[in-house]
């Protein structure tokens, strides 16, 4: 880590979403949310529609297409075993990323992951791809019925997913927190949670999904994964 008497960095904090940021992972996700609506038997939606299930909770993107509450909670049971089964293993690491989080870690950055894919996936994921040794603090939803997991609050929201990792990762009042996200459900999050935002172009959202929805400031965005550390770190 540098020292020159002064602190180079421009966060002391960064959190990175999973899908999109530091894994491809949509082809096992959608494969699944696929597979949700044949063993339901309703009419697959365009592909469009299919592809924004990438990013917010499961449960929220059923509910906007037309799921009651109950069958949503059934249909997210499918997905979820769905993916267990096949789609898990086809998340793979983004060229570049491991520079990223070794950079950044050898300068003293302190780093988490907030997802919003349930925390059991999430701790699998970063486990499989051999990056877990880089993060203080992996965050994920819980269960999407509210109910606790290991005795923590129950998170539900981006917001309550990067607030449990900035709760851990926080050592004073004046820390500089960035998230790192590719759609605008990671803008809005971290718009809410009133810290900076950098998009991930190579993701799967909009560079205008993003500006949209980070509604207190600017958002950066990186069109590489490299382009992430002079962002952090100068």
């Amino acid at each position: 880590m540098r020292d020159n008497g002064w602190n180079m960095k421009k966060y002391d904090i960064a959190l990175f979403d999973l899908d999109g940021t530091l894994s491809e992972s949509g082809e096992g996700i959608l494969d699944c949310v696929r597979m949700v609506f044949m063993e339901t038997q309703r009419p697959l939606p365009s592909e469009d529609v299919v592809r924004s299930f990438i990013g917010p909770p499961m449960y929220d993107s059923l509910i906007g297409c037309g799921f009651e509450h109950e069958d949503a909670l059934k249909a997210v049971e499918i997905y979820k075993r769905n993916y267990i089964e096949s789609g898990i293993y086809k998340n793979k690491l983004y060229d570049g990323i491991i520079d990223v989080l070794q950079s950044l870690k050898a300068e003293g950055v302190r780093l988490g992951v907030a997802s919003s894919k349930y925390q059991k996936f999430t701790d699998r994921i970063i486990n499989m791809l051999g990056i877990g040794e880089f993060f203080d603090r992996v965050g994920g939803s819980t269960l999407v019925s509210g109910k606790p997991v290991d005795g923590c609050k129950p998170r539900l929201s981006k917001l309550d997913v990067i607030n449990y990792v900035i709760d851990d990762l926080r050592t004073g009042d004046d820390d500089r927190i960035v998230m790192i996200g590719d759609t605008g459900f990671d803008a809005k999050g971290a718009s809410n949670a009133g810290i900076g935002f950098i998009g991930c172009l190579f993701g799967y959202g909009t560079r205008e999904d993003m500006e949209e929805h980070y509604t207190i400031g600017t958002p950066t965005f990186a069109e590489k994964p490299k382009d992430i550390i002079p962002m952090i770190i100068g």
